[in-house]
């Protein structure tokens, strides 16, 4: 009976001994880290705030990173060299108060309680964005760069090029790697997944239209007229016109207007010098005047940038502005006037045949009358004709028929203040530069031509 009451005086005296230990203990662990506490990959177990922080921030200033693709080690750097530093104490604070200090014991047979520094990581983003794009710039210079499949032109056919996998590195990509490597404490960083990787494959099912809508619109038939002459669009030259954009088909309006300026150069007339076959003279070049015409390069622009991409052939009328030369023959045809300022002489030729034809006057030298390829543009009966002459004087002169060819006011009227025509007459007593015509020979050509009829001053 004696025994059992020390054994139980002893076993008192034990549970006080361990319950002032574990109190002892855990009077330490109010103001320090329990076991197991991690922050960063680095154990502060038992470490006041102060002195955890210490150690953190030995370890991160000294800590170096390195940096491997694959298998090889491509650079080693500090934390501090690519922008990165800590703050430990306010996380420190934070995690301390959320610690027991008697769970102790617990937590010594517990498992790790590991933090990430990411709420202690301090960045400076300029400096960051700079060592991100100086490495980046460096490891890729040698590296082979990837590349998406495009459609390309092959002869006359269009065919999908496959994509290329290269292995130069994504700065975005590096700058998230880099960035969640240093935040968990990881020394080595793999920039195997940071390849820049192609973004369309060969196999993309918007690619494959992309192809076929290319090959159905090159292989169109277009055809043109442009007064009477007829022409096939080269299927060359639609190619030419097409492009392709992230799998799109676009048509070069640029490539289009230019074609049209080609169709114009070949095929208008206007502002073009004639060859012509005068009465007296022979074969002549006679200088552009305001007839003949023009394709509307507006209206053909847009009509083709319409009609192309349907992928349907097509024929088409070019829209031309004025009036005038027959492409064809490149002539005024076989109904027209003839003036001709060395023989003094004017013509009227009707279905090929001479049906009127007089001596006239032209300008006094120096003013001329002016050489070109005309055309009567107004009928106009009892005109005045008003000007300048060459004294300065202003001058009226009323006319009984009025033909204007040109836009500066010359024209063809009859003049019944002139004695005689013909000859040597013009150079004393010509005009201001229009074709004085006899007055009863005028009244005949008055009647026999209409607006539009074409000019030709020699």
């Amino acid at each position: 009976m004696q025994f059992t009451k020390k054994l139980y005086v002893t076993l008192a005296g034990v549970v006080v001994v361990l319950a002032g230990g574990y109190a002892l203990v855990s009077h330490h662990y109010q103001s320090a880290f329990l076991p197991h506490t991690e922050v960063a990959g680095v154990d502060i177990s038992g470490r006041s705030v102060a002195e955890a922080n210490q150690v953190l921030l030995k370890k991160v200033n000294n800590q170096k990173y390195t940096l491997k693709d694959q298998q090889n080690s491509v650079l080693t750097f500090s934390g501090q060299a690519a922008g990165f530093s800590h703050n430990f104490k306010p996380l420190l604070k934070k995690m301390r108060q959320t610690q027991n200090g008697w769970t102790w014991l617990s937590r010594s047979f517990g498992e790790h309680q590991t933090t990430k520094a990411e709420d202690a990581l301090i960045l400076d983003t300029n400096s960051f964005n700079q060592f991100a794009s100086q490495t980046v710039t460096k490891l890729n210079a040698s590296r082979t760069a990837s590349k998406n499949a495009q459609v390309d032109l092959t002869g006359t056919d269009y065919q999908i090029t496959k994509e290329v996998y290269g292995n130069t590195i994504s700065l975005a990509k590096f700058k998230k790697t880099v960035a969640h490597g240093i935040n968990q404490g990881t020394t080595t960083i793999n920039l195997q997944k940071d390849y820049d990787q192609p973004t369309i494959k060969s196999t993309d099912q918007k690619l494959q239209k992309t192809v076929k809508e290319l090959t159905t619109i090159a292989n169109e038939t277009i055809n043109y007229s442009v007064d009477g002459n007829t022409f096939q669009v080269p299927k060359s030259e639609i190619r030419s016109w097409l492009t392709e954009q992230d799998g799109t088909v676009q048509l070069s309006k640029t490539a289009i207007t230019n074609y049209v300026i080609q169709m114009k150069t070949q095929y208008d007339t206007y502002d073009k010098p004639l060859t012509f076959k005068s009465t007296k003279q022979g074969t002549v070049t006679v200088p552009a005047g305001i007839y003949g015409w023009s394709i509307s390069q507006a209206d053909e622009v847009a009509a083709l940038m319409s009609e192309v991409p349907k992928g349907k052939s097509f024929s088409r009328t070019a829209v031309i502005n004025g009036s005038g030369i027959a492409n064809k023959t490149r002539s005024v045809g076989s109904t027209y006037i003839e003036i001709d300022k060395k023989a003094q002489h004017m013509w009227l030729y009707q279905d090929g045949k001479v049906t009127i034809e007089t001596d006239i006057v032209t300008a006094k030298p120096p003013q001329v009358t002016p050489s070109g390829v005309w055309s009567i543009w107004k009928k106009e009966r009892n005109a005045t004709l008003k000007g300048t002459n060459s004294d300065g004087t202003a001058y009226a002169s009323p006319v009984s028929y009025w033909m204007p060819i040109d836009e500066t006011g010359v024209g063809i009227h009859d003049s019944s203040w002139q004695p005689k025509y013909g000859g040597d007459w013009y150079k004393e007593h010509g005009s201001h530069g229009c074709i004085n015509t006899p007055p009863a020979t005028m009244a005949k050509l008055y009647d026999a031509v209409s607006e539009g009829i074409p000019v030709v001053v020699i």
